[in-house]
């Protein structure tokens, strides 16, 4: 039953540049509001004049009529049919009431069949199952383009770039580009420059592809060069009704072919994926794919967000033809770039909270098998990384299908430069969590591996008056005079001793004329482009001179080499320290110029 009042007022002041149509929107006993339906004030000729949806808890509405003359108005909600009120007459300055009550009879989805011909309708209204299922699909589509156009929210985002092996599988990289906040997670390019120049724009020095929003998919543009049929869900979609759309047969610019996927018991639209065609590229590079996919959600209050968007782009190489021997398109690998929501704010907080997406959780236990705090797990490629937690557990979140190469060290190992083995985990479906587990390696099997490929010396040293053993592990950092990191500069170890063999005898035991406190046993290392050192299997016990020269430095090599002590020669230069025998870890700092206190 449709209950109509009209209330007619005087014009007033405030009322005289436009008139008001507002209300309220019950359930079939009159009693509860509807809130979250939108409404929609028609002319005579069935043109949307305005939009807005019922407020929540009250069913509330107020709409603008642009002129005056006779409208009615259209009450929908997902999922159930919509609800048209008697047409009103609307003077100048009028104020009109209009009270509705919404019809109850659900729509399902549940029993349409799809359309396996290769008829495809190039309106919603020529087929009765398209049009059943568009208009469905165009609600929730409608609501998405009134909230982003009203710009309703602040939209708290991550925003991500990764790259794919060639076979999408594999993920090479993972970066996080921002993570901010906006006032739409994403919009697309005007409708009228995609029906005019196509979806993607390749050229020999760039590509670039556009995803369409839900004002693009709703309008006469999109509607008029693309037609639409009904198709089931497969693997990918399992139970659930698409609404697939392609170009028609005329058009050949580069365009997109896509679905858009709906719960069939509750009528609302899930997401659409969609692939780009007609690009007119080499089929190398088709291999990747290309194409995207937006999820789409509803809020409480009815209004409707994209929660999660992503775009699948090819990475074009070139390589020489084996039968040719020409140059060839190769693909190089895939491009990923996405968006997700991780919350939604209004004036008055947080009205909702992204999911989490694919998830890898574990732990990485020490040695003895207890969790390992302050560890940090990151994936190939940098980007995304966490820190364990007091009991050594971690969660990597916002991951998307694929196969992720997982890493963790600690600083224990990080002052080391050691690395541990990553393992490899794949996330298949989002709502449950990979599960991977770390153990992580004591100091002595650390220190055995970082020195792995230089054999540890098993002849003992003599110094002067003791036997020393080389077992000691030397690093640090070596800074500039401006405290920046200097790369590629050297690291010049020197001690009293000598190591003992057969030279030593013959030189020392068979009497030899030289004398043992003119031995040195000398050794150097190079800083890496960070600056840090590493020096294995240094003298334990006894005294080591530490002596670092620039990379562009100009020193007397000669002088260098025939010196029995490097601090003959740089006396404010060098560092003398004694790696202690039951600790033969020890981290040294350097200066150019100076040395810095050990720690």
């Amino acid at each position: 039953m449709l209950l109509l009042t009209v209330l007619l007022a005087a014009a007033s002041p405030s009322l005289a540049q436009g008139q008001v149509v507002r209300g309220r929107l019950v359930d079939a006993d009159g009693e509860r509001g509807i809130g979250g339906a939108m409404m929609t004030l028609l002319d005579r000729s069935g043109n949307e004049a305005e939009q807005i949806l019922t407020r929540t808890g009250s069913g509330l509405f107020e709409l603008s009529a642009p002129n005056p003359g006779e409208y009615r108005l259209r009450a929908e909600r997902i999922g159930y049919e919509s609800t048209f009120s008697d047409y009103f007459r609307v003077e100048v300055g009028d104020t009109v009431t209009v009270n509705l009550t919404a019809r109850v009879e659900a729509v399902s989805l549940v029993g349409i069949e799809a359309d396996v011909g290769r008829r495809c309708e190039v309106r919603p209204e020529e087929g009765m199952a398209v049009a059943r299922v568009w208009n469905e699909a165009r609600k929730a589509l409608a609501a998405a383009a009134w909230t982003q156009e009203r710009g309703m929210y602040q939209y708290e985002m991550l925003r991500i770039k990764r790259r794919l092996d060639r076979r999408g599988r594999r993920i090479e990289a993972d970066r996080s580009t921002d993570r901010a906040y906006t006032d739409a997670p994403y919009v697309s390019r005007p409708v009228d420059s995609l029906v005019a120049g196509g979806f993607a724009r390749i050229t020999s020095s760039e590509s670039v592809f556009w995803a369409p929003d839900a004002a693009v998919l709703l309008s006469d543009e999109f509607l008029d060069t693309h037609c639409l049929k009904v198709t089931e869900g497969g693997t990918d979609a399992p139970g659930m009704v698409g609404l697939a759309f392609e170009p028609v047969r005329e058009r050949q610019l580069a365009d997109i072919a896509g679905t858009m996927w709906l719960d069939p018991e509750t009528a609302r639209l899930r997401w659409l994926d969609f692939g780009y065609v007609q690009l007119n590229v080499p089929g190398s590079l088709l291999a990747a794919s290309p194409g995207g996919r937006v999820e789409f959600e509803a809020l409480p209050n009815g209004t409707w967000i994209v929660t999660s968007w992503s775009i699948r782009m090819f990475m074009p190489g070139e390589a020489i033809h084996p039968l040719t021997g020409r140059p060839a398109a190769t693909l190089d690998g895939i491009t990923v770039q996405s968006g997700d929501v991780l919350r939604v704010h209004d004036t008055e907080g947080v009205v909702h909270e992204g999911h989490t997406g694919g998830r890898i959780v574990g732990t990485v236990r020490d040695s003895l098998e207890v969790g390992l705090p302050g560890a940090r797990v990151f994936l190939e490629g940098s980007g995304t990384e966490v820190l364990t937690d007091a009991q050594g557990r971690f969660e990597l979140t916002h991951l998307r299908p694929g196969v992720y190469t997982v890493y963790y060290t600690h600083p224990y190992m990080e002052q080391l430069w050691y690395e541990p083995e990553a393992s490899e985990v794949e996330v298949e479906n989002p709502w449950v969590p990979a599960e991977l587990e770390f153990s992580a390696p004591s100091m002595e099997k650390v220190l055995d591996d970082i020195c792995n490929n230089r054999n540890r010396p098993r002849a003992p040293l003599v110094a002067v008056d003791k036997v020393a053993w080389r077992n000691g592990v030397l690093i640090g950092m070596v800074t500039d005079e401006e405290g920046q990191p200097a790369p590629q500069a050297t690291i010049y170890l020197q001690a009293h001793a000598y190591e003992a063999g057969s030279v030593f005898f013959e030189t020392f035991g068979m009497g030899g004329d030289k004398e043992l406190e003119n031995m040195r046993l000398r050794s150097n290392e190079r800083t890496s482009d960070s600056g840090f050192y590493r020096a294995c299997w240094v003298p334990v016990g006894i005294p080591l001179e530490v002596l670092v020269v620039e990379k562009d430095e100009r020193i007397d090599r000669d002088a260098l080499e025939e010196a029995l002590s490097l601090a003959d020669l740089f006396p404010d230069r060098v560092q003398v320290i004694t790696i202690d025998l039951e600790n033969p870890y020890h981290t040294l700092d350097l200066r150019v110029g100076q040395a810095i206190t050990p720690r």
